[in-house]
């Protein structure tokens, strides 16, 4: 029997999980409970894997994964939440999630996808994988597609670099406004709204920097 543990604040679901799961050939609920703080301080049956809420009082999922991975450094969580939006999903899983499983997915799937872990399927509501799917395809930006000016590459350099627009105007002999203006431009063409975003392309490999823009 594969042991699971739930950390969910709302009753009625997590009262349908424990009832589901305990009818289960495979799988066997050990704890289960409305906060990680209460998880941590009472968890001494050692569940192989944990369904983790997003929206707990106290400490949220997210913050609990570091904490239970450290007392459990062997279980593996699967967020089971509501969100599903792009940050929501990168913190848990950068925290350490195993996967990510929406609240709205049946009884039968959450079962079945615990059941595909202990065989190391990906635990991934399809919703969810093709969010990740279309995120990455978007972030992998064609430099050769983008027109840019010679003066708004020049700009791109510096700005990835993390210059300010007072010094990007010093180094390249122009004017703040000018600066603004070519950075409003690089946005618009390469469809982003701020730095951080900009950074991230770099940092994807979207962008390759020698002195200006290559391919």
């Amino acid at each position: 029997m594969i042991k699971i543990g739930i950390v969910e604040d709302d009753q009625f679901v997590r009262e349908e999980l424990v009832d589901i799961l305990k009818s289960s050939s495979n799988l066997q609920p050990v704890i289960w409970t409305e906060s990680a703080e209460n998880f941590l301080k009472y968890c001494n049956q050692y569940p192989k894997f944990i369904l983790l809420d997003i929206g707990l009082p106290g400490i949220s999922g997210i913050e609990a994964i570091p904490k239970i991975k450290n007392k459990l450094p062997e279980a593996e969580i699967v967020i089971l939440s509501s969100f599903k939006d792009n940050d929501h999903i990168f913190n848990a899983l950068k925290a350490g999630a195993s996967g990510y499983v929406l609240k709205a997915s049946s009884l039968e799937h959450i079962e079945h996808t615990l059941l595909n872990l202990d065989k190391g399927v990906p635990a991934l509501s399809p919703a969810i994988a093709r969010r990740m799917i279309n995120y990455f395809n978007q972030s992998k930006i064609e430099i050769k597609d983008i027109n840019l000016t010679k003066k708004e590459s020049e700009a791109l350099g510096f700005l990835v670099n993390g210059l300010s627009y007072k010094l990007i105007a010093g180094e390249m002999n122009i004017s703040i406004n000018s600066v603004r203006y070519h950075v409003k431009n690089i946005y618009k063409k390469l469809h982003i709204n701020s730095r951080p975003e900009l950074q991230k392309l770099y940092m994807d490999g979207a962008i390759k920097l020698n002195g200006d823009i290559l391919k």
